[in-house]
């Protein structure tokens, strides 16, 4: 069968490029909420908030968690974790690390009512030993990023389509790996902000289709707040 499956995730931070407190309801409005309709209109998605930030949206807005909670429910969302804070983990102690997705997962539970099984790995900085950490947390896979994990090992091609394991410290510890692309986001960005044509993006997707093969890739895998809000400034982009 040929065949490319497209997946996408878009990760919201209020922490993100110290966005302004008194801006956190134009990002919930213009960045958020339109996610929420996306997935509505039946496209699936992924969405990842670290726990302080969904916290402070619920303190904001219980209605917009609300339908989260529906929409993860019914399966339009797939809800992905990343502790409750973004961090650097690899720089900062285990024992930190544990109790920041510790108290993340308590969040998601208490406001979600879901306990993420799949989490996007803080600013795609991976080291052995986080996996035994997410694990203990009840992850059953982390996702990082094809085109830097790429480029320092001798992957073949074929393995950027398709689910892959992590190796923790030990090689009989392991966790599955699903893949952001770096690459890939930027050209679907630049779609979006008129930068490159929609036939040009699509040309840029079907470089990764393949004739007699079924393939998994990851359209988007970044930030939410780039859409429609200009940061510091709560302006829409130019050209809107």
């Amino acid at each position: 069968m040929s065949r490319l499956n497209l997946y996408a995730l878009f990760h919201c931070n209020l922490a993100f490029s110290l966005i302004p407190r008194d801006e956190y309801p134009t990002v919930l409005k213009r960045c958020y909420w339109p996610l929420l309709r996306i997935a509505g209109e039946g496209i699936p998605i992924g969405i990842e908030m670290p726990a302080w930030t969904l916290r402070q949206v619920h303190g904001m807005d219980p209605g917009f968690t609300a339908e989260l909670k529906r929409l993860i429910r019914g399966g339009g969302i797939s809800f992905i974790g990343s502790g409750y804070a973004q961090s650097i983990m690899p720089l900062i102690p285990a024992g930190v690390n544990r109790w920041n997705l510790k108290l993340g997962n308590r969040y998601y539970e208490d406001i979600l009512g879901v306990s993420p099984a799949v989490g996007l790995v803080n600013e795609q900085t991976f080291s052995a030993g986080l996996v035994g950490l997410y694990k203990e947390a009840g992850y059953e896979a982390i996702i990082m990023d094809w085109n830097n994990c790429s480029r320092h090992n001798e992957y073949p091609e074929g393995a950027l389509y398709s689910p892959q394991k992590a190796l923790g410290r030990d090689r009989d510890e392991y966790i599955n790996l699903l893949w952001s692309h770096s690459i890939a986001f930027q050209k679907f960005g630049r779609c979006v902000h008129g930068e490159i044509t929609d036939e040009e993006y699509m040309d840029y997707l079907l470089l990764h289709y393949k004739e007699g093969e079924e393939r998994a890739f990851v359209a988007y895998s970044n930030d939410a707040e780039v859409f429609d809000y200009r940061p510091g400034l709560g302006e829409r982009p130019r050209g809107d």
